[in-house]
């Protein structure tokens, strides 16, 4: 099994040069027709998730980071019994479809209220770890009986980021044109893949994935 992960990424990274990496995506992002001025910044050395920042409408992307995203993508669809071989055409697919689902992100017009919901939530989460004396250094807390209202703020964090996540998939499918139905065929399966990744986790991992030991910290200390 490593043998052939070790065959697949290899397959993944060549053709991947092949398109001209960065050039992939300013490419990506040229062809999708939107009335805002979006930034693009690309690194070849940082692991950097793809992902936008829509107040300054920029979206981040780095080599490591869409590699690793086309590696467990692929994992995915093989796991689905969903036959979308490793070339040049399904990898210029993914970027043009992450590239417009950053970009559904940015023309969002909910995106503020939906992330300071989002915000007020993990404050909330905070909140209730304090008021029931809940400690996170036990690495088996998660498994114990919590109280409901924290079950209960996992999932409208839950809740949020799959909403805010579907709008932006939304958006990307209405501003793109897809080639083929093979192209339409990779957007439903990342779609599917991504919203699959938004509702995995549990308190524990919300904790670790958003540093919030460090806030629960500080507020306990000047509580």
């Amino acid at each position: 099994m490593a043998y052939d992960n070790h065959i697949k990424f290899k397959k993944i990274v060549l053709n991947y040069m092949e398109l001209g990496e960065k050039k992939l995506f300013k490419k990506s992002l040229k062809e999708i027709s939107v009335n805002k001025k979006v930034f693009f910044y690309y690194s070849r050395r940082k692991n950097i998730p793809i992902c936008a920042l829509p107040t300054i409408k920029l979206i981040l992307s780095s080599r490591q980071g869409f590699l690793s995203f086309c590696f467990n993508f692929y994992n995915f669809t093989d796991n689905i019994n969903t036959n979308i071989p490793i070339s040049k055409s399904s990898i210029k697919s993914i970027a043009k479809i992450v590239v417009a689902h950053e970009v559904g992100h940015i023309l969002d017009p909910n995106i503020a209220n939906t992330k300071t919901e989002y915000t007020n939530i993990l404050s909330n989460i905070i909140d209730k770890l304090i008021e029931y004396n809940i400690d996170i250094n036990d690495s088996k807390f998660h498994k114990k009986n919590l109280p409901i209202e924290l079950d209960q703020c996992v999932l409208n964090l839950k809740k949020n980021l799959i909403l805010r996540e579907c709008d932006a998939w939304d958006i990307a499918e209405s501003i793109l044109t897809f080639e083929n139905e093979g192209e339409k065929l990779i957007f439903d399966k990342i779609k599917e893949y991504a919203l699959a990744t938004y509702n995995y986790g549990n308190i524990k991992t919300i904790i670790s994935d958003h540093n919030l030991d460090l806030f629960f910290k500080y507020r306990r200390y000047f509580a």
